[in-house]
């Protein structure tokens, strides 16, 4: 059953007030690598690590790697992982230095960024990305 099939328009499932998104939990099948690449390639903090569980800083959001959920779900695939940056070019050249494929070179967006987008860990893939222009909402 989809979203929209059990909840009306006009519900809301939680407080007036707006929820705080503040952890991102990535299933990964092998916990030490990606942290070894979250670390030396985009620069993360590594707050706790074990062969099982990882906690990265990354400003608001701790990022989680765990190989299992308490749910039957899939690995991780298919997600763009946004990383604010101060120089793309930096980030993107310290990448390449440590081997990691460049999958998009530094390219100017139509919403504003300059973004350049690497292949992460489980077929994540990340961007570095540093506004350039107006926001496209602003």
């Amino acid at each position: 059953m989809h979203f929209r099939q059990c909840v009306a328009p006009a519900q809301r499932l939680y407080s007036p007030a707006m929820p705080k998104f503040d952890n991102l939990d990535l299933i990964v099948r092998d916990v030490p690598a990606a942290v070894a690449f979250f670390e030396a390639v985009v620069g993360l903090e590594v707050r706790v690590s074990d062969d099982n569980f990882a906690e990265l800083d990354s400003g608001d959001v701790t990022i989680m790697l765990s190989p299992a959920a308490l749910v039957p779900v899939r690995p991780v695939s298919g997600v763009i992982l946004h990383f604010q940056v101060d120089d793309v070019r930096e980030l993107l050249e310290r990448a390449r230095s440590l081997g990691v494929e460049v999958l998009m070179e530094p390219t100017r967006t139509d919403w504003g960024t300059e973004s350049a987008l690497i292949a992460g860990p489980e077929e994540l893939v990340i961007d570095f990305y540093r506004w350039v222009g107006p926001h496209a909402s602003a």
